[in-house]
């Protein structure tokens, strides 16, 4: 996998976890929807950890500490 798109695809799911809790804040306090779209955050998060582990140690040098240092400032 070439590493653009595997910086497009961190993009995107941190896109789509930003857009379920956006969604969330406007559903009653204790609905399966809540429950739905919590799985689906968790869910992403998970597949994010993963991709993390297995594919930033085959990024380049600089790419990877460029990485590292943006998601330490988040």
């Amino acid at each position: 996998m070439a590493y653009i798109y595997l910086l497009e695809m961190y993009k995107l799911i941190d896109q789509r976890i930003e857009d379920t809790k956006a969604a969330m804040e406007s559903l009653p306090g204790d609905s399966m929807e809540k429950k739905f779209q919590e799985g689906r955050i968790k869910a992403l998060t998970d597949f994010e950890d993963y991709l993390v582990q297995s594919f930033n140690p085959r990024l380049p040098r600089r790419i990877r500490e460029d990485f590292e240092r943006k998601t330490k400032l988040s």
